[in-house]
């Protein structure tokens, strides 16, 4: 049976109040107290009323009381010839109205910025129907215990929530981009975090919405539970020794269990893609695609990121960062400066309004039926009850599923973009299955089709690290099988990573009789190196890549 397009519950009806007639003076009183009422209600419905729209439970964001899977894009609006720091809200008006009704038209349902939307740019995101994780650009390189440089970051961030509080679509604030390790260790970890919760609570005494700080991979030794939410800027190519050994998924996955914990993991940048003619630069990025590829790696990203249990992730660029790594007045040739979804290839005023790449056209097809569970690559119990969540966007009125080519089964919708229901496996189900999904509009025209591959019926593989020989700084990696037992002859990848110095060292092994790799780990001359990162990974007969990661703290 198909359900209706959303189940909302019926309007209340009830029998209207009875007219009794009171003393003057009484109803006098009545009344002074009902414009109280009143009066507190108004000031309750403007501020922090607004961020009662906003809730995290459950370690997921919620909107209006619905669960609100996060479909982000990032949002540096500088055009070409615009510097970072200024004001453009006025001069870049009818683009940032163009954008963002391209966004919406692409499905994106939330805005992340580097440095705040003003209110203008915040009103021109809620006419279309988008929130905003308002960014708050702060110094990543200063000295987190200086008075002088807390009264300033302090009162940049009132500002800001001073200025976003009456702005329902707000959905959070993330406080600086990658903070630099080299600056916590120098400052220490538990006055840096004292910086942190001091921001948080100044912004929280404007505005009570969710504060995040937005961090990195080097940044894994922080603790970051003082967060509302937990945001990491997380790429498939960097670094590669971490990537090449765990898999985007199975980064995200580690973060997911060890630093987020019941919050959000909210993936703040992924995907980053470039269609610059150099691949790669001492800048960063990964550059030296087609449109076509850059639009199939992003797209990977994104269902990485999802697979790893993320509450939403943001891909990078809507356009072209002309300003980053260096000057905005030239396109060089840096990956970076090359990774939009709209492409700004000239300054020429027939460029400045964005050109769609094919990502653009791919992401918006991604983004109207995003299937949450079951995730690619789990594996699931067979004769239990298995739950389907589906998140699509507005257009949508009917979603479908069926399992391995059977019959199609109706999803119960939400009225807010979410469709739900459960399904058992069958008894005999083994290894691969396949979860096919169909999006509807009203006249049940298929919109989209999107497919989930899973595992039945297969035991789950298991990788350990260990250290063997701290002064070889020399590290073992077992792989066991479901049973327990070593599985031997099995390729591994592993990767050491320096969060300060960003060196790096990979390499892959196969295993012995005992289930195991030993490799060593480069040693790193010249600064003192405090941590080292080392992951290992494989891939099970069923293509399952399972991973763990370790940090050590050198020196101890």
């Amino acid at each position: 049976m198909k359900p209706s397009p959303a189940l909302r519950a019926p309007s209340p009806i009830g029998r209207g109040p009875t007219t009794r007639r009171w003393p003057s003076p009484f109803r006098e009183k009545v009344a002074v107290g009902r414009m109280r009422v009143l009066l507190l209600f108004l000031l309750l419905s403007t501020g922090f009323a607004d961020a009662a729209r906003v809730e995290i439970r459950e370690g997921h964001f919620y909107v209006d009381g619905s669960p609100f899977y996060i479909r982000g894009i990032g949002y540096a609006p500088w055009r070409p010839h615009q510097h970072p720091g200024v004001s453009y809200t006025g001069t870049n008006h009818r683009w940032t109205k163009m954008d963002f009704e391209r966004m919406k038209a692409a499905h994106f349902n939330t805005i992340r910025t580097w440095d705040a939307l003003e209110p203008d740019d915040l009103a021109l995101a809620k006419e279309n129907g988008l929130m905003v994780l308002q960014g708050i650009w702060l110094d990543p390189k200063q000295d987190f215990s200086d008075p002088h440089n807390q009264q300033a970051a302090l009162a940049q961030v009132q500002s800001v929530a001073e200025q976003s509080k009456d702005y329902d679509n707000v959905l959070g604030y993330i406080v600086m981009t990658e903070p630099s390790p080299q600056a916590v260790l120098e400052t220490g970890t538990e006055p840096t975090l004292q910086y942190f919760r001091k921001l948080k609570r100044t912004i929280q005494t404007v505005d009570p919405r969710p504060v995040s700080m937005d961090s990195w991979i080097p940044l894994a030794f922080l603790d970051h539970h003082d967060f509302d939410f937990v945001t990491f800027n997380l790429y498939a190519f960097w670094p590669n020794s971490i990537s090449s050994a765990m898999g985007l998924a199975g980064m995200t996955r580690w973060l997911t269990d060890h630093l987020a914990g019941d919050k959000p993991l909210l993936i703040g940048e992924t995907g980053g893609y470039s269609v610059s003619e150099a691949s790669q630069t001492a800048s960063g990025g990964f550059g030296g695609l087609s449109d076509y590829n850059q639009s199939l790696k992003d797209l990977e990203s994104l269902r990485a990121t999802l697979e790893g249990h993320a509450a939403g992730s943001v891909l990078v660029s809507w356009i072209d960062t002309w300003h980053y790594p260096t000057d905005p007045d030239t396109h060089d040739n840096e990956p970076w400066e090359w990774d939009g979804v709209l492409g700004i290839p000239t300054d020429s005023s027939d460029d400045m309004d964005g050109i769609p790449r094919q990502i653009y056209r791919d992401v918006t097809v991604y983004n109207q039926l995003i299937p949450v569970e079951p995730k690619d690559n789990h594996i699931y119990p067979i004769q239990q009850p298995l739950p389907i969540q589906v998140n699509a966007a507005d257009d949508v009125v009917y979603v479908r599923y069926n399992l391995n080519d059977g019959d199609w089964t109706y999803l119960d919708g939400s009225g807010k973009g979410w469709f739900q229901g459960s399904f058992k496996l069958p008894k005999l189900a083994r290894k691969r299955l396949t979860l096919s999904f169909q999006a509807l509009d009203k006249d049940e025209t298929v919109l989209a089709k999107k497919s989930v591959s899973f595992l039945a019926g297969v035991q789950s593989e298991k990788v350990t690290l260990e250290l063997k020989n701290s002064s070889r700084l020399e590290f073992t990696a077992t792989v066991l099988g479901g049973d327990h037992l070593p599985i031997e002859g099995r390729k591994v990848s592993y990767g050491c990573f320096y969060p300060i110095s960003f060196k790096e060292g990979k390499g892959t092994l196969t295993t012995n009789a005992a289930g195991q790799i030993i490799f060593s780990c480069p040693v790193v001359n010249g600064a003192p190196a405090r941590y080292l990162f080392v992951a290992a990974g494989t891939d099970s007969p069923e293509y399952r890549r399972t991973s763990d990661l370790r940090i050590f703290k050198l020196g101890q």
